[in-house]
């Protein structure tokens, strides 16, 4: 618990490739009274983020209806666009988009040939949509 009349100690991570470049923020933290110190970290390891478990756990909650929203902010298209070119009405991409209604499989095939997409973008968890058509 922090005395009375003094500031909480505050800890300050700051990644920076290069000792010299490391060494110059030391050196100006110090001269501010601050206590600097360098810890090298060696995280060259890369791993894929398609191995990590927020991957698995964010495609999992992801439906086709997220996905066509995240497909159609890709391609600059509004809801009335993408709905003009592909036949039907603005509310059915709304109603897509927000899990009202599920995206069917001659749907899909017909947005996916308008944005030049494979239709499998729109099902992140499979092609088996509970309501496909």
């Amino acid at each position: 618990m922090p005395e009375a009349g003094k500031a909480p100690l505050i800890d300050i991570r700051v990644r920076v490739r290069g000792r010299k470049k490391s060494e110059r923020i030391i050196a100006l933290l110090r001269e501010h009274g601050a206590h600097a110190e360098i810890i090298e970290v060696n995280d060259d390891e890369l791993i894929s983020v398609i191995d990590t478990d927020w991957y698995r756990e964010t495609k999992e909650a992801t439906s086709p209806g997220d996905m066509l929203h995240i497909m159609r902010w890709k391609h600059h298209l509004t809801q009335a666009e993408l709905a003009r070119r592909i036949g039907v009405h603005r509310q059915n991409i709304s109603a897509i988009e927000s899990g009202k209604r599920g995206l069917g499989i001659k749907m899909a095939l017909k947005i996916a040939a308008v944005m030049g997409e494979a239709v499998e973008a729109f099902f992140p968890n499979g092609m088996e949509s509970p309501n496909a058509q």
